[in-house]
């Protein structure tokens, strides 16, 4: 046979085998979603350190801010995270924390008992909200051309109420999972945290 007339189903051949290879090939983006909470940017372990005493496991829902049904679909931005600690036994949760990822032209003020969030990082803490501004190559990474991004933590009552209104535990917990969501995202969308 002539070599000429190889090459082609040789190509061919190698490029299946490239295609077959990248469409099987684990993505660790999504196996990062898969096993994360909250986008794929925290985990189950960092999610759970912000609770109200309860014993039952970490679970989270993606809400759609507007109407609060459960996400469908892959979006961050325009979405809530609602972290719950789920009842022995029961098929309820009680909620923990929400997660906000927002995005538009302004940025949330700090009330003037906030603590700034520091190292590099632009943003501030309360005993019941946190906010930390991702920066503009993650904006328009994750899928916004607005100006601004920001990832807004609220703790729920009965998690300060636990934790005794101790503002300096509440707030290095609530930095703690700030920060390794906007790193987690970071990675998952390929930009700067």
């Amino acid at each position: 046979m002539d070599r000429e007339r190889l090459v082609l189903p040789a190509v061919l051949a190698a490029a299946a085998a490239v295609v077959a290879t990248v469409t099987l090939w684990p993505d660790p983006q999504d196996d990062m979603r898969e096993q994360n909470l909250c986008w794929g940017s925290l985990t189950e372990r960092t999610a759970g350190l912000l609770g109200d005493g309860g014993a039952g496991p970490t679970a989270a829902d993606v809400r759609d801010v507007g109407s609060g049904e459960v996400a469908k679909d892959d979006r961050v931005f325009g979405t809530v995270c609602v972290v719950t600690r789920e009842e022995p036994g029961g098929t309820t949760g009680q909620d923990q924390y929400a997660l906000t990822a927002a995005a538009g032209d302004a940025t949330t003020d700090p009330p003037k008992d906030a603590t700034p969030i520091g190292d590099g990082h632009e943003g501030w803490l309360t005993l019941r909200q946190a906010v930390l501004r991702l920066s503009g190559d993650c904006v328009s990474a994750i899928g916004s051309d607005s100006r601004y991004g920001e990832l807004r933590l609220s703790v729920y009552p009965r998690v300060t109420v636990h934790e005794d209104w101790d503002a300096e535990s509440v707030t290095a917990v609530s930095r703690t999972i700030l920060l390794e969501s906007a790193a987690n995202l970071a990675e998952r969308y390929d930009c700067a945290p």
